[in-house]
């Protein structure tokens, strides 16, 4: 790791609480230059110039680095197997807790509870975490493109959305469900204890091992006996503490 762009990763993680050591070298210098062709920026001295002087900048490279689709029920086949397999076996307790780790703009956190209010009479809370605030802030007025909806059936879109303009906004009774807050998975212990399901899809693809082990073991430390964990399709995790359910969906259970 060369001086400067250690400079870098070094006043970004200052700045922002993120440790962007934990990140691969690789990702973290595709990010850099990403933002470097935006600015018209020719080499990391000069970004690094930049950086120090421009504020912003050290947001504008966070989010670069926490990349978020925008799309509910991204990838619908773990949410059917959630609300057809899952969710029925664990309906039997009052009280359902589940994490959506890296919840970007709120899509997959408002998905899960859709899916919990068609499966459930269970009364349940979705916490919802990313360590982009700005992505936080629009998740929590629940408001999205029609383009984003794509994959919802027409009457789970009239049922938990109401149309604003060109909009769709959130039904309140949804919204009440979810609680967003800012968190980094990397460096801060889990958002909180005994939770019955952890989406966290297409996250630690861009960890380190080191970090992705970390995250692993506070998963399972988070999660009840028999608790279930849903990751990303391109994603693998070892089997230990884990027993995997489905393998095409990538859910994975507790043990």
């Amino acid at each position: 790791m060369d001086l400067i762009f250690k400079a870098i990763v070094n006043q970004v993680s200052k700045k922002s609480g993120l440790k962007l050591e934990m990140y691969r070298e690789s990702y973290l210098r595709r990010r850099i230059e990403l933002r470097m062709r935006i600015l018209g920026l020719k080499d990391l001295s000069e970004y690094y110039s930049y950086l120090k002087s421009c504020e912003k900048e050290v947001e504008e490279l966070v989010n670069a680095i926490a990349i978020n689709v925008t799309e509910f029920m991204r990838d619908k086949t773990p949410f059917e197997f959630f609300m057809k397999k899952i969710l029925p076996k664990i309906s039997y307790k009052k009280i359902l807790r589940f994490w959506s780790a890296g919840c970007a703009y709120g899509e997959e956190a408002y998905s899960i509870a859709i899916c919990a209010l068609e499966a459930t009479e269970s009364n349940f809370t979705v916490y919802a975490t990313d360590i982009d605030e700005d992505c936080l802030q629009k998740a929590t007025l629940g408001v999205y493109a029609e383009s984003q909806l794509r994959n919802l059936d027409e009457e789970i879109k009239r049922k938990y959305f109401e149309k604003v303009g060109n909009r769709f906004k959130v039904k309140e009774f949804v919204k009440r469900h979810v609680r967003f807050k800012r968190h980094d998975l990397t460096s801060q212990e889990p958002i909180t204890k005994f939770l019955d399901t952890i989406f966290c899809r297409n996250v630690m693809i861009y960890f380190t091992e080191e970090q992705k082990a970390k995250v692993l073991r506070d998963f399972h430390d988070a999660l009840v006996d028999g608790g279930y964990l849903i990751i990303g399709k391109s994603e693998s995790i070892p089997r230990q503490g884990f027993d995997c359910v489905s393998l095409t969906e990538k859910v994975y259970r507790k043990v």
